[in-house]
């Protein structure tokens, strides 16, 4: 089974949707993915909104996921629409496509993968067509277009009026973030085979940490791409390429001058912000992002099993195992639920203390293919069919 999942995972071009209950004729290579849980509802999910963006990601491998601002959300399709709606009711504030811009002449479409990433007044999104675009967030209209050395499947990140992506060849760059100006790049050697997908990098204390194709977590100063420091938390092993496969795909997460960071084929740790040093490695394997709420961090693993762990200890609270082989996104915190998608359009809402279902909805036939972004009071998740839908979160319980 775990061979069929890194099959599918270094496809390039397309995202792969389980469709029946099992793959494959050979029973070495049969996954079969698991029913629909069936339990006793206990919360009833609402839905606030629901708003269309285009057709969406469709089949494609994305990582577009909306944006929120203090009263208004972004969101953005695989062939080049964005729009901008307010938080509240939905209502349209505007939209821009970009699908027949001149620097796509000679592209299937705008082919947008990474973002959408607000910094102050502007809009970033990178694409697979190897562009950065900057985009005014009060009208939509286009402030520059960079072209860079390959392909942004993942989110930029900004700082300190820089902004940094991270390319399918493995390249760190940095550009300007008023000009578009390419300031620096740090290239790092890509192994044979690697999974499709990049680590969306994360800034803190003038440093960028970022996950690389070859197992390492690592750091590099800001103002200049200096490498400060790197730390294997895979190591690859096996026969062939795709045993060896080792990618550190999810963007880190930072808290407290701690990284935790997830790899593929390897193992869950948290490391020293500054030194770069390991404070305790745990065995799993996965490649979505990981969320952290005080003392728990929440993961899903290649095979679709949910987590809670321990931050302090990297000690297992509880997993969840229900919803193997379904595709599943990240894990989004609701108050005291959590909420997880699946490949055909289900969203689960999960108890945060015991792992045990509370309740699912239907969203989209088409898929969920990455986790919801959240406010305060509600979560904002974009399908594959490119339905923008609100959800209100839960009341937080005080006793």
């Amino acid at each position: 089974m775990k061979k069929w999942l890194k099959s599918i995972a270094v496809i390039s071009g397309t995202a792969f949707l389980l469709t029946g209950c099992s793959l494959f004729n050979s029973e070495e290579d049969v996954v079969v993915m698991a029913e629909l849980p069936v339990f006793e509802t206990s919360y009833q999910p609402k839905i606030a909104w629901q708003k269309s963006v285009g057709n969406g990601v469709d089949k494609y491998y994305s990582q577009l996921q909306p944006a929120v601002d203090s009263d208004v959300i972004y969101a953005a399709s695989r062939e080049g629409e964005i729009k901008a709606f307010t938080l509240d009711e939905g209502e349209l504030l505007w939209s821009n496509d970009f699908s027949e811009h001149e620097s796509n002449q000679s592209n299937r479409s705008a082919r947008f993968s990474g973002g959408v990433t607000l910094a102050i007044d502007t809009l970033f999104i990178g694409t697979e067509n190897a562009q950065v675009l900057a985009i005014d967030k009060n009208t939509g209209e286009l402030k520059w277009l960079s072209t860079v050395s390959g392909e942004v499947l993942a989110n930029p990140a900004y700082a300190n009026g820089k902004v940094v992506v991270h390319t399918s060849r493995g390249d760190l760059i940095t550009l300007d973030s008023q000009t578009g100006e390419q300031l620096w790049s740090l290239t790092n050697k890509q192994p044979n085979l690697t999974l499709r997908g990049s680590s969306a990098p994360s800034i803190s204390q003038g440093g960028i940490i970022y996950g690389r194709a070859d197992g390492f977590v690592s750091a590099a100063l800001l103002e200049t791409g200096q490498a400060l420091w790197q730390l294997p938390i895979a190591r690859p092993h096996g026969a062939t390429e795709l045993d060896r496969i080792v990618d550190v795909d999810m963007q880190p997460v930072i808290s407290n001058g701690q990284i935790f960071a997830l790899a593929y084929n390897g193992n869950l740790a948290a490391i020293d912000l500054l030194k770069g040093e390991q404070l305790w490695s745990t065995k799993y394997s996965g490649f979505n992002n990981i969320t952290l709420s005080g003392n728990s961090l929440y993961l899903t693993d290649y095979r679709g099993w949910v987590y809670a762990v321990d931050r302090r200890t990297g000690d297992q609270i509880w997993v969840n195992k229900q919803l193997s082989y379904r595709n599943v996104t990240a894990v989004t915190v609701a108050n005291e639920y959590l909420v997880v998608g699946d490949g055909e359009g289900y969203l689960h809402w999960i108890n945060r203390d015991t792992g045990q279902f509370v309740a699912q909805q239907k969203i989209d036939s088409k898929g969920l293919y990455k986790e919801p972004v959240t406010t305060a009071t509600h979560l904002y998740l974009l399908s594959r069919s490119g339905e923008l839908v609100a959800i209100e979160k839960p009341s937080i319980n005080v006793e």
